[in-house]
């Protein structure tokens, strides 16, 4: 018997030390073709998971929503800043993040600050269309959660 509940109480210690806050959904849709990625977190800032990828041709309609939650069941967390974008990358998994300081990068962004209160919601839709064939990342991210790492969900999208 005791042999059975050292690792039932390794599990269930385990898991609530590594108590995550944040459940995000990133979905991303074009013509055919659509794609969900699912939270990851940072460091390293690429995450863990590899990326999904979505596949569209220039000019094409994209189809985007997002949805964060916080998945703490008693505590507030404050001062919260949700960052959205698209931007232009070098190649598909590329591992940094572009920089998004320079415009030419930029496709979308955007970005508030809130208190999420246990289960509280946050989440957007958006269409848009990019005409210049290229690499891109879709990203949605947490900052300044006062944690020792971050959430983010994202995915790769391939224009041709």
């Amino acid at each position: 018997m005791r042999s059975l509940i050292v690792p039932i109480l390794i599990l269930v210690l385990g898991s609530s030390a590594r108590a995550e806050h944040a459940k995000i959904t990133l979905d991303v849709a074009g013509k055919g073709t659509q794609e969900t990625a699912f939270v990851d977190q940072t460091p390293p800032d690429s995450g863990k998971n590899p990326r999904p990828i979505v596949k569209i041709k220039a000019g094409e309609t994209i189809k985007i929503q997002y949805m964060l939650t916080n998945v703490y069941p008693h505590k507030t967390l404050e001062n919260v800043v949700v960052h959205f974008f698209v931007a232009r990358q070098g190649k598909v998994a590329q591992k940094d993040l572009p920089n998004l300081a320079e415009e030419k990068n930029v496709v979308m962004e955007t970005a508030f600050e809130m208190d999420f209160k246990p289960g509280a919601k946050a989440g957007a839709r958006t269409a848009f269309k990019i005409d210049a064939p290229g690499v891109y990342i879709v990203r949605i991210e947490t900052k300044q959660t006062q944690s020792d790492h971050e959430h983010f969900a994202a995915i790769d999208l391939v224009v041709e």
